[in-house]
């Protein structure tokens, strides 16, 4: 009995205890004793779109060490993400950390089709509109929604981008873009002041650069051609024969310009191994030989530019290289045609040359080279 009322008596002791204030206190926030992450919001705006529009998620998260929400992946605890499903879709948010995980879930509904829209031109303008002939000009592009861009002269560009061009005589440059809902253009005019006054009878000289995007080689291996960007000469460390291809614009010269001289200048040339027309252990490269060949766009070179019969030029059979100043007599060829005047008067755009060595390859495994990206065609010429 003692031991039993004892018990009762420390039992009443410690609900005595319970019962003094600010023994026991409980929480009043009972949302705080929850350690998940808790997702405060999580929406798609417009929850409603038609195919090809868009819809933004948006979401915002407390507590957690990771975000991730499908088709998107990790994502920040708050921020926002355009999507663009093709169909209906639901995309669903899952927030963690050590404690386990929260989740949530939006729908994108997607009805009909978007309207089609036309191509934009954002911006194209260029660097300087105002030049002396040969000087280079930066032209800048920006468009939208296009499915083809061009430039005229030029080709093929990309949505956004520039190019360098060197011209002699007031171009206009023209970008148009297009899709299946339309095309739009824009002109944009370079002026170039006329040298020396315009005046009749004037010697004029032009230096012309040798234009990048249609410069380049051929390396032969066997039966395939393959360009490459860098107009070089020789061989290659696999003993293949490569041969070198110049563009140069010369639509700044008038068609009745009386060509006094033209010459290559190769001054600015790169060497690679030891490219010689001396014997070596290994035989040598034999002469550098430059020909006439109009190819067109380096993306145009194939087997034919590589082997076709072409002129060569007057001072085109080299034996005796580098020269230092390296400049090659091309007004005519070695048979005497008038090649580069020619060209002038009847109007076209290019005058191209193809350089090669003699003899394809010295079989020492090693790359001999002579490239000539900075090349430039120095022309001379009067007018009525």
């Amino acid at each position: 009995m003692r031991m039993k009322d004892g018990f009762s008596m420390l039992l009443i002791f410690i609900l005595m205890l319970v019962s003094l204030p600010g023994c026991i206190t409980v929480p009043g926030d009972l949302s705080a004793l929850s350690f998940l992450p808790v997702v405060k919001t999580f929406e798609a705006s417009p929850a409603v779109i038609k195919a090809g529009e868009y819809s933004t998620l948006s979401w915002e998260v407390t507590g957690a060490s990771k975000v991730y929400i499908d088709n998107i992946g990790n994502v920040a605890l708050k921020g926002s993400s355009p999507v663009t499903p093709a169909g209906t879709a639901y995309y669903t948010l899952t927030a963690s950390n050590s404690s386990g995980s929260s989740t949530a879930r939006v729908q994108v509904v997607v009805t009909g089709q978007a309207q089609p829209q036309a191509p934009v031109i954002n911006s194209f303008f260029s660097d300087r509109n105002n030049i002396n002939p040969g000087d280079a000009v930066i032209i800048y592009w920006d468009t939208s929604g296009a499915a083809l861009v061009t430039l005229d002269p030029g080709g093929t560009v990309a949505a956004q981008g520039n190019s360098t061009v060197n011209p002699y005589a007031t171009s206009d440059y023209i970008l148009t873009v297009s899709n299946s809902s339309g095309i739009a253009k824009r002109t944009l005019t370079v002026t170039v002041n006329t040298p020396y006054g315009g005046q009749p009878g004037a010697e004029k000289v032009v230096v012309l650069p040798a234009v990048a995007d249609e410069s380049g080689s051929l390396v032969k291996n066997n039966a395939v051609y393959t360009i490459q960007e860098n107009a070089c000469t020789g061989d290659t460390s696999l003993n293949l024969a490569s041969r070198a291809f110049l563009s140069f614009n010369i639509t700044g010269i008038p068609a009745d310009a009386t060509i006094q001289e033209a010459v290559l200048d190769l001054s600015s040339y790169s060497e690679t191994g030891s490219p010689t027309y001396t014997v070596a252990s290994w035989g040598n490269m034999g002469a550098i030989e430059i020909y006439y060949y109009q190819y067109g766009k380096l993306s145009d070179l194939d087997i034919m530019s590589y082997n076709r019969t072409a002129p060569l030029a007057a001072g085109g059979n080299i034996i005796e290289y580098p020269g230092s100043p390296w400049r090659v007599d091309v007004k005519n060829s070695s048979t005497g045609e008038p090649v580069v005047q020619d060209l002038v008067r009847s109007g076209q755009a290019r005058c191209q040359f193809r350089i090669q060595f003699f003899t394809s390859t010295n079989w020492d495994s090693k790359a001999d080279m002579f490239c000539f990206d900075d090349a430039k065609l120095i022309v001379k010429y009067t007018t009525p």
